[in-house]
């Protein structure tokens, strides 16, 4: 496996070349964390299970296609519960690791990988990253970058590993007195703003910005108490291309899919195969001029869907495989 970097508009892109024989496994929206009225959704276990079996013939590249850590509505402690096991099974396996940050994992795209891995064997892709294997191009991105509300509202999104984070310290405080804290801080607003009526305006200016930051722990408090019903009960139903359970029929993904890699294209040539996620639908299927794409569905609970699915890239093929608990089951196959 050789590994070069290229750049595509001011930021860098792995790009991966499998020598003959080498293969990558890909999962991506496992989740680990998410639950839903209390029940857990992401199969920790059979992710576990699924990479203990790996080390048996491992890949020569495990890529793990964001969402696969469930750091948007889930706490920080229930997170790293359910992903303690897959993460130990994760160290065990040797094999190079490429982690391509989604949309609830962002805070990812910032790792420093090194001390996480022995022998420099994780790399970080923020956004997309190139994946070559028997004289064809694939790009590998998580597929939220085809989503309506992450282009137009991608400052708001960005903002989220942040909010994430203060929230966590907010929630780390004992007895559960992140309200009551954030409440105190907001409280002295009206105090500062009487104390300097009538101030200089460099003091004015100086107390308002010390008051938008007294009230930031309230407003993150509240942000992470209604962002789910903010994203998917006002923003999703508004959204003319909410890709969630939508395949590549729909004109939802395959329009936005086509406008992503004529973009991409620019900067790298022709795209033979993609390989993405996001919308939990796991297929493989052929486009316009014989363009191959794989999604690798997911790793969680929901009613009438396939789950712990996963693709296999390797020897001019693409597979679509399932995790049985026992062995892999390949569900469809094609040709490089």
């Amino acid at each position: 496996m050789r590994l070069r970097t290229s750049v595509l508009h001011g930021r860098e892109v792995p790009v991966i070349s499998l020598e003959e024989g080498e293969e990558a496994v890909v999962v991506s929206d496992v989740h680990l964390g998410l639950k839903y009225k209390g029940r857990i959704l992401a199969k920790f276990k059979e992710f576990e299970e699924f990479l203990k079996h790996l080390t048996a013939r491992p890949p020569t590249l495990l890529v793990l296609l964001g969402d696969v850590l469930e750091l948007w509505s889930a706490k920080a402690s229930e997170v790293f519960a359910a992903a303690y096991a897959p993460l130990r099974a994760l160290a065990k396996l040797d094999c190079k690791v490429l982690y391509v940050a989604g949309n609830h994992d962002r805070i990812a795209a910032h790792l420093s990988r090194e001390g996480l891995f022995q022998g420099d064997n994780l790399l970080v892709a923020p956004e997309y990253a190139i994946l070559e294997c028997g004289g064809k191009r694939g790009l590998l991105f998580h597929g939220h970058q085809l989503d309506w509300k992450f282009v137009k509202l991608k400052w708001l999104w960005r903002l989220e590993p942040y909010v994430y984070l203060l929230s966590e310290v907010l929630y780390a405080l004992p007895w559960a007195s992140e309200w009551v804290v954030a409440l105190g801080y907001a409280a002295l607003l009206p105090v500062i703003m009487l104390a300097t009526n009538g101030a200089p305006l460099p003091v004015r200016l100086a107390a308002t910005t010390s008051a938008l930051l007294l009230s930031a722990p309230l407003i993150v408090l509240f942000w992470r108490a209604i962002q789910d019903r903010f994203w998917y009960g006002v923003v999703q139903p508004l959204a003319r291309s909410r890709l969630r359970g939508k395949s590549l029929a729909s004109p939802a993904v395959s329009r936005a899919l086509s406008n992503l890699l004529s973009l991409i294209e620019n900067g790298f040539g022709r795209i033979d195969f993609t390989v993405f996620g996001h919308t939990h639908v796991p297929e493989l299927a052929r486009g316009e001029g014989g363009r191959l794409f794989a999604n690798c569905g997911s790793w969680v609970e929901e009613p009438g869907r396939p789950r712990c699915t996963f693709v296999r890239v390797s020897g001019g093929r693409v597979e679509l495989g399932l995790w049985t608990g026992s062995g892999e089951e390949i569900m469809a196959a094609e040709a490089l």
